[in-house]
This record gives structure tokens, sequence and C-alpha cells, in this order.
């Protein structure tokens, strides 16, 4: 038997299906654009970045969830 804790996000990730849409997810404060969820096995979600990448990350690291387009900053031109 294992101590493993599920958390919330991880009930959330879980019943996503396999290419819903997502800004990004925040991991220790930080956001980290992704486009969509691959899936999540176990403890690892999969999702695919904004550069077609794949994002894996351990759901128990993971703060939040963004779900819609995230903007990046953009610099005004004088």
């Amino acid at each position: 038997m294992s101590d493993y804790k599920k958390t919330c996000i991880e009930d959330i990730l879980k019943k996503l299906p396999p290419g819903y849409p997502m800004g990004g997810l925040f991991l220790n404060g930080l956001l980290v654009p992704v486009t969509n969820i691959s899936n999540v096995c176990d403890c690892c979600a999969y999702f695919v970045g904004e550069d077609g990448q794949v994002v894996v990350v351990d759901t128990n690291k993971v703060d939040g969830l963004s779900f819609g387009e995230v903007e990046a900053e953009e610099e005004e031109e004088e």
C-alpha cells in the first residue's frame, strides 16, 4: 500500500477528456502555458505545450489550472 493522497486538481484533471482546451497550469505559482490536456495516468498528467511539445507534470505539484486563452503581456510600442 502507498501513502499516496489524491488532490482536488488530480480529480479535475482525470475528469477532462483528451484534447480538452486549456490555457495553462500553475507550478509553484508560475504559469506554464499549455494548449490542451492529453491524458492523466497514475499521478502524471500529460499536456501539449504551446510549441507542440509534450509537457509531463506530477499532479501533486500542480497549484492551479487555467481554462481559456492565456494572453502574453505585450510591450507597448511608442
